[in-house]
């Protein structure tokens, strides 16, 4: 049995290079309310991880929130897995350490 979709007053079309066009200035805007939002985020996830209480034998040394870290592996696939680069992030985002 075949199945017909029929749409009603779709759209124009658009092409692939508009279309990659609207899709960057959508990514981008979302990266910048992303950021906007880092330090309040940030702060807050430090202070959840300073009120906890790890065992004797585990001392956590920083805290990222999950937005950024999910940003930077989506803008940089493994950064977070190379130690250079975690050294240089812990480095210039101080609110990071604990």
């Amino acid at each position: 049995m075949s199945l017909n979709i029929i749409v009603k007053g779709g759209k124009r079309r658009v092409s692939s290079g508009e279309m990659a066009r609207n899709l960057y200035a959508k990514n981008s805007e979302a990266m910048a309310r992303e950021k906007a939002g880092y330090m309040d985020r940030q702060l807050r996830a430090r202070k959840q991880m300073e009120r906890e209480t790890g065992s004797d034998n585990i001392r956590p040394s920083a805290c990222i929130d999950a937005k950024t870290y999910f940003r930077h592996e989506q803008q940089n696939p493994g950064c977070m897995s190379d130690s250079s680069y975690r050294k240089e992030f812990f480095r210039d985002n101080p609110e990071t350490k604990l």
